[in-house]
């Protein structure tokens, strides 16, 4: 895994410090079990930070290292993911998950889309929702400040940036809606269970379809009780017990 796990986690414990957070002691037992490989012992300190409230993309990080080096594949996936989510240009937490992806039993190929879609892909997952948000803010408020001073200056050629910036903050509003879209309908998880049945409804009376392993990231699609509806990538679907898989 990647070589900054140890120093990261002093940066996180300073972070809490400096924020003065309950948490801080607990961070600190989950420092020193990592210094100690007491893998087990790291994880239980860092999910009870969890528990309390507190996420950070440094604390996913190097929960997702603890899991990695304890074997729990599936722990990894998920913290590596929960990272991303709060930072997408995370390139360690990246490269780690790829690196625990590769020891997911199920991995699905899917065709490799055309490369303008994945160049756009690319550009609306390196921000969060709320950043393309701020982005469409600050160029609008800079498209009505120029057009004012020009107003007020009598000044017409400072009006020119108007029009591109316009332009400008309709794209980011497209991606910023299409990110919206994307945030709403997609609810994801991570399979937790060595092995996981399907079932063709939310319970265990029903046909069983197939089986899959622990560490691969589904769609949850619908929701009955104690069971989740999923869908994977190549479109098979069906039905699971909710204690067996981790929503993202």
């Amino acid at each position: 895994m990647n070589r900054r796990a140890i120093g990261i986690m002093f940066f996180a414990l300073a972070e809490l410090l400096s924020a003065g957070m309950p948490e801080e002691e607990t961070y600190a037992r989950a420092m020193e079990a990592y210094s100690n490989e007491q893998w087990l012992l790291a994880i239980q300190e860092f999910e009870a930070i969890l528990r309390s409230g507190y996420e950070a993309e440094l604390l996913y990080y190097n929960l997702g290292n603890t899991y990695y080096r304890a074997g729990h594949i599936a722990g990894a996936v998920w913290a590596y993911e929960k990272a991303l989510q709060l930072n997408p240009n995370d390139e360690d937490a990246r490269y780690n998950l790829a690196i625990a992806n590769l020891r997911v039993k199920d991995r699905i190929e899917i065709p490799t889309p055309p490369v303008y879609i994945r160049l756009y892909w690319g550009i609306r997952e390196s921000l969060t929702t709320g950043e393309w948000m701020r982005w469409v803010s600050i160029v609008l408020f800079l498209v009505a400040a120029l057009y004012a001073l020009s107003r007020y200056l009598q000044r017409p050629w400072l009006a020119w940036p108007v029009i591109p910036g316009t332009v400008l903050a309709l794209l980011l509003f497209l991606v910023t809606m299409d990110s919206i879209t994307i945030d709403r309908r997609t609810r994801e998880g991570i399979l937790y269970s060595p092995v996981v049945a399907i079932y063709s409804a939310p319970s265990e009376r029903s046909t069983k379809l197939f089986q899959i392993h622990e560490g691969l990231k589904v769609s949850i699609t619908e929701q009955s009780e104690d069971w989740y509806q999923i869908e994977l990538l190549d479109g098979k679907s069906g039905w699971l017990p909710m204690d067996q898989l981790r929503p993202l």
